[in-house]
């Protein structure tokens, strides 16, 4: 169906040593980022997922869109959502699920049929890549993806802490790459937490950043609970929170 040089599906097996709530390991431990690469999505392709993943009522609502760009990116996160979930439920109707959208404009999974209602969802898209993780709520997740231009590192770099300038100092990187890693790691703590970035920045303040086998590992002050993984690339870096007791093999993919 799709052009694999432009979609890339990855089932994430997920381990714990603090077990899994009520809930099933084999329910709980599992998740599915599905990612397309903009770039490449030819326009006969994109054509065919939308006709294939999308009932009528998301179709209608891209048709209203007045802005090709924000058009083009409800699009891409839409699908991108769709292929991860039709992967994670074992090949179901997608058109049977819509992606909604809650009080804080948190994406949603509305199922027409059962057997969805413990799933969470996770979509973000940049001029580049549209991508979405599929999760089981009791063990929640969130995703970002975004490249900050060299203005919007200039606004965003001055406003951090000593302690954090510091940190990002350590690790020698560029003023962009330090503000992709800064602005992707909160962007993608906030949809974890559903507070996206209506709360101070501040807040979000790291407690350590590592460096490992070609990604990065952040830590935070206030959400001990919580880790958040980052991949850089030259179109954008990818930024994937989940629980800090919770590991996977981040080597199990190639991004960018």
């Amino acid at each position: 169906m799709a052009d694999f040089d432009a979609v890339k599906i990855h089932a994430l097996a997920l381990t714990r040593t603090k077990g899994t709530g009520s809930f099933l390991a084999k329910d709980a431990l599992r998740a599915t980022l599905a990612i397309i690469d903009l770039d490449h999505l030819t326009p006969l392709c994109r054509n065919e997922l939308i006709s294939t993943l999308l009932d009528e009522t998301e179709i209608t609502r891209i048709n209203m869109f007045k802005h090709v760009k924000r058009q083009q990116s409800f699009t891409g996160g839409r699908l991108a959502a769709k292929l991860a979930l039709q992967t994670h439920c074992n090949s179901f109707d997608p058109r049977q699920a819509r992606i909604e959208n809650g009080v804080f404009d948190q994406p949603l999974v509305s199922a027409k049929t059962g057997g969805m209602n413990d799933l969470g969802i996770s979509v973000s898209h940049s001029e580049h890549y549209a991508v979405a993780l599929v999760f089981h709520r009791g063990h929640p997740m969130g995703i970002d993806v975004d490249r900050p231009s060299l203005d919007d590192a200039k606004l965003l770099l001055p406003d951090l802490t000593p302690a954090v300038a510091d940190m990002l100092a350590d690790l020698a990187l560029a003023d962009q790459a330090a503000a992709s890693l800064m602005w992707v790691a909160r962007e993608s703590l906030g949809k974890t937490l559903t507070t996206g970035m209506m709360t101070p920045l501040s807040i979000y303040a790291p407690s350590a950043i590592k460096m490992q086998n070609g990604f990065f590992v952040v830590h935070y002050e206030n959400f001990s609970q919580y880790q958040t993984l980052l991949w850089p690339g030259a179109k954008g870096w990818l930024g994937l929170t989940l629980p800090r007791e919770t590991t996977f093999n981040p080597l199990s993919f190639h991004w960018d």
